[in-house]
């Protein structure tokens, strides 16, 4: 082999080494976020009471402020008309909130085997049960 095509091997190599680094690299950088930890039932149920709902116009005014944080520009154009950008950035919220409220679907499954307790009566007098669910139930929910 004459030393011009090892050293053309070699080279190719190098290229390839590098390549292959940099892909790994960018591999451990888009890696899927771990998913959140479980929220506990009784936080869930006070913290959804007070949630205040989506806001289109929230939504977009801190995308607004995020575009003035990484400088481009949220005044009129240099020509003195409307920055028509930041109306469309209203406009793509709205649909998209609006989206979510009309036609999101929630479901929640509750497992077999959930705690139960159950007062009532009869005309023997009260009558107090505790047991679990014996099957899977679902239920529905919309967003808002």
């Amino acid at each position: 082999m004459a030393s011009e095509d090892i050293k053309s091997v070699a080279k190719t190599a190098g290229i390839i080494a590098s390549v292959i680094a940099i892909a790994a690299i960018l591999k451990n950088k888009f890696k899927n976020p771990k998913p959140p930890n479980s929220v506990p039932t009784e936080l869930v149920l006070l913290g959804s009471k007070y949630r205040e709902g989506l806001s289109s116009i929230d939504i977009a005014s801190k995308i607004i402020e995020r575009k003035k944080e990484i400088g481009i520009g949220i005044g009129p154009l240099p020509s003195g008309a409307e920055n028509i950008d930041l109306q469309m950035e209203v406009i793509r919220v709205e649909v998209i909130v609006d989206a979510l409220v009309k036609k999101m679907k929630i479901q929640v499954a509750l497992p077999p085997g959930v705690p139960i307790t159950a007062t009532g009566g009869n005309a023997g007098g009260p009558i107090q049960v505790v047991g679990t669910t014996t099957k899977a139930v679902s239920a529905y929910g919309g967003a808002r």
